[in-house]
């Protein structure tokens, strides 16, 4: 056909020939045109749409914060108790308010509290203040004035007279140890000052070894006073919990309580009671030493 139309290639510039030949390039020309139409069609039909999602993300409003740690402090207090836990109707009872809603709708976020509400909050169950406002330090810490030496408490522990006072140990070889007021049953207070009763302490360790026993003598002598006292040993993380004020102090004190007289052993320094060859079994040839330091201190002063 090729060498057909170039043999005769005088007609294709002839009238009917430039017909011809525009109507086969039209053709053509349309032919790709709506090839490529249909490619560029199917190409956009295979682009799957992804409509664009904005999360909202929705920040805690402050006031949700603090109701979060309402509940967190209930929690707290109920840690560990599988009767007569802590209820909403009874802090609010406990508190004196009118309605019980009072407080449920604080702990659930639906009202504001007023600064003199949680000033009342954390007053009545011994909750620091600034923790619930706003997140800072410990639920059960506080901002208590520090004494180096134990009896320097002596004061504190007379005007307050607790329900209970504990004497709280380390089961370790430096036998740390505090003292926890007990208040009321949902109400504590740490004196947060720490004494090793142990060898393990330079010249000022040893006078407070020594004012530690004369606390524990006249507290004593105050009979009132000394039928509160007891004892309590703790491993090393339970104890550094409940000194740094992270848990609620009536779940070590109310549920399963056992006593531990290590602190009134301690005072037993010429070993006259039956059970004080079992001393050293029960504490450590460090509190046997720490006895001894004590005896030293009291024949020097």
């Amino acid at each position: 056909m090729l060498n057909y139309i170039i043999e005769n290639k005088e007609w294709l510039f002839s009238g009917v020939g430039v017909v011809v030949i525009t109507f086969v390039l039209s053709f053509l020309f349309k032919h790709k045109s709506e090839s490529k139409k249909s490619d560029s069609t199917d190409f956009k039909q295979n682009i799957v749409k992804k409509p664009t999602q904005v999360e909202e993300i929705k920040e805690e409003t402050e006031v949700e914060k603090v109701a979060k740690r309402f509940r967190k402090t209930l929690d707290l207090m109920n840690e560990g108790r599988n009767y007569s836990e802590f209820t909403i109707p009874q802090l609010a009872q406990i508190m004196k308010l009118h309605k019980i809603s009072e407080l449920e709708n604080v702990f659930t976020g639906k009202e504001e509290p007023s600064f003199e509400f949680i000033d009342h909050f954390s007053n009545t169950f011994g909750v620091r203040k600034l923790w619930l406002i706003e997140g800072k330090s410990t639920p059960f810490s506080n901002d208590l004035v520090s004494h180096s030496d134990p009896m320097g408490y002596l004061p504190t522990i007379t005007s307050l007279n607790p329900e209970g006072i504990y004497f709280v140990r380390e089961r370790t070889s430096t036998s740390a140890a505090f003292i926890l007021l007990k208040l009321t049953k949902w109400k504590y207070l740490i004196l947060g000052r720490t004494w090793h009763i142990s060898d393990e302490v330079g010249g000022g360790g040893q006078r407070q070894l020594l004012s530690f026993y004369e606390l524990i003598k006249e507290l004593r002598d105050k009979r009132k006073l000394y039928t509160k006292c007891w004892g309590l040993t703790l491993n090393k993380k339970d104890f550094s919990a409940l000194l740094n004020g992270e848990v609620f102090p009536g779940s070590h004190l109310d549920v399963g309580f056992s006593e531990d007289s290590w602190w009134d052993d301690l005072t037993d320094i010429n070993h006259g009671y039956p059970i004080a060859e079992s001393y050293e079994q029960w504490y450590g040839k460090s509190f046997i030493k720490a006895q001894e330091i004590i005896k030293w201190k009291l024949a020097e002063s």
